[in-house]
């Protein structure tokens, strides 16, 4: 059966509790997972705008690997909630919305004439079931392309000119012959999850919104689409080196960068491993799509506010969320961050990778929101543990594939 995902009636309570103890006025209590240096001077960039309007902004930090919703809900019910945080599944913002207790900034967006310059795909992120209920700070794509110059020129080949996945493919003797790795991959579970959400959406942007959307389609997992990204998806496992195994995506990225490998196929966080390294884009090391894609997958970074108890409250997070539209400030905090802004007018500091992002994402249809924003919890696990599976088990057919997915979708879904 489904588990659905239930918030207890003392969370309102808990909420309104929370507020009425505030410490000051106008402080808002910022909640989120990020800490590493550039995340962290990313978002002082935001942090900083606001703090010199007036705002007063606490922070709550916890660490990536905990999971940001399990210590948030923790939070939530007990009383001492964050005014704003980080938290992008679909499922529980629409749970608090339900409740009453998120803000919903549709109007006030409206105000700010900024919707011209939003990509369709980080509205949607903005949004639950039609209301904004977020302010984006950033966008990353997963499934790109990044590649070493240098080894691309010694091995005699040229990403950029590949018009299909068959031609890069058809390549990989080519780059063996020459002493490299044709496409580094990190095999940690949560990275071939990416891996086959991105030969999925490589064929069909469809099949991807059918099999991750919010309401799945249990007659696209037995499709002919399918069984051609699960053969992409073989390529690659057969493919791989045998230093893969539950290897660090940076340790991964930096095989390219040495030029032990050619490239690497993951989400566009990789750029900032090149550029902490001294490397250039364009000289050093190049990016682009996967080759012949149908669509890519989408990761917007975004803060979202709980419904304010006071009007100094409101206020601050007025602030806030026109802060983190801005033009300016979208700029400066994907620079830093190795990101792309969420504007499509964005232009002081934006690179060539960033400005693929834009052109992509600008396209109604193609960009995809990546699976753990959409996802079921359950339905989520069962895709993951399954893409593990048939990456570490050579001899698991897509047959087997297909129908152990239809019977975790009936667990799920029925």
């Amino acid at each position: 059966m489904k588990k659905a995902l239930v918030l207890s009636a003392t969370l309102a309570l808990a909420v309104g509790v929370g507020y009425a103890a505030q410490q000051k006025l106008g402080e808002l209590v910022v909640f989120n997972n990020w800490s590493s240096p550039a995340e962290l001077g990313a978002l002082n960039v935001v942090r900083t705008a606001f703090q010199s309007q007036g705002g007063v902004w606490k922070d709550i930090t916890v660490a990536h690997d905990t999971g940001a919703s399990i210590p948030l809900i923790n939070m939530l019910t007990g009383g001492n909630p964050p005014d704003v945080f980080i938290e992008s599944n679909v499922q529980l913002r629409r749970e608090l919305l339900k409740q009453g207790l998120l803000r919903d900034f549709t109007a006030y967006y409206n105000t700010l004439g900024v919707d011209k310059y939003i990509p369709p795909a980080v509205k949607d992120a903005m949004t639950v079931d039609g209301k904004v209920v977020s302010a984006p700070l950033t966008v990353h794509i997963v499934g790109t392309l990044f590649w070493n110059i240098a080894a691309a020129k010694k091995a005699g080949v040229n990403p950029a000119s590949w018009k299909t996945i068959d031609q890069m493919f058809a390549d990989f003797p080519k780059i063996k012959k020459a002493g490299l790795v044709p496409l580094a991959i990190g095999a940690q579970k949560w990275q071939l999850d990416y891996l086959l959400g991105s030969m999925v959406v490589q064929v069909s942007g469809k099949l991807y919104d059918d099999l991750f959307g919010l309401k799945p389609n249990r007659a696209s997992i037995d499709s002919k689409e399918m069984r051609q990204a699960l053969a992409y998806y073989r390529k690659i496992q057969q493919n791989a080196d045998p230093g893969s195994a539950n290897r660090n995506w940076n340790d991964t990225t930096a095989m390219v960068i040495r030029g032990d490998a050619l490239m690497q196929m993951h989400g566009d966080w990789m750029k900032g491993e090149f550029l902490a390294a001294k490397k250039k884009i364009g000289t050093d090391f190049d990016t682009r799509l996967i080759p012949g894609a149908a669509g890519v997958q989408v990761t917007v970074d975004e803060e979202t506010f709980l419904n304010p108890k006071t009007p100094e409250k409101k206020a601050a997070q007025e602030a806030l969320f026109k802060t983190m539209l801005q033009k300016n400030i979208t700029e400066r905090f994907s620079v830093i961050k190795g990101s792309t802004p969420v504007r499509l007018d964005a232009s002081a500091g934006i690179d060539k990778h960033a400005k693929l992002v834009l052109a992509s994402i600008a396209k109604p249809g193609f960009g995809h929101p990546v699976r753990n924003i959409t996802m079921d919890p359950d339905w989520a696990g069962a895709y993951a543990d399954l893409a593990d599976a048939f990456w570490n088990t050579p001899t698991m057919t897509a047959d087997d594939f297909i129908a152990q997915l239809q019977a975790k979708y009936d667990e799920v879904f029925q």
